[in-house]
């Protein structure tokens, strides 16, 4: 019974209308990524300056670490050079906001150039 019940749990977990990244209504027009829903009610949790406006990599950094320490399954990218977090032309790895939008969906940055590597996110 209760492995039944871990099952049912989990699949109505992974059927949920959004997944981790999909976009979501927030406020009025404003939409933002489903796996941020809880930092969509104070602006502030992302926007660090005094109008709200801009973002720096310090606010991804603080909730999800440095590129580097970010793990990604080199088995699904077309080459192992394509690991976003570990760039040869970035180092450590490009700012984050070169390849992740909270409010849009974007392109990332390797894409001007590696056009079928990366889906837009």
């Amino acid at each position: 019974m209760k492995k039944l019940l871990t099952a049912l749990v989990v699949g109505m977990a992974l059927s949920g209308a959004a997944q981790a990244g999909d976009m979501v209504k927030m406020m009025g027009k404003l939409e933002g990524r489903a796996n941020h829903e809880m930092l969509h009610d104070d602006c502030a949790n992302c926007h660090v300056d005094k109008n709200k406006k801009a973002i720096d990599d310090s606010s991804c950094i603080a909730c999800h670490g440095k590129p580097s320490e970010i793990a990604i399954d080199e088995s699904i990218l077309p080459v192992h050079e394509a690991n976003p977090h570990k760039s040869v032309h970035f180092g450590d790895g490009a700012s984050c906001l070169a390849c992740h939008a909270e409010h849009k969906q974007k392109a990332p940055i390797c894409t001007d150039c590696h056009r079928t590597w990366f889906e837009v996110m």
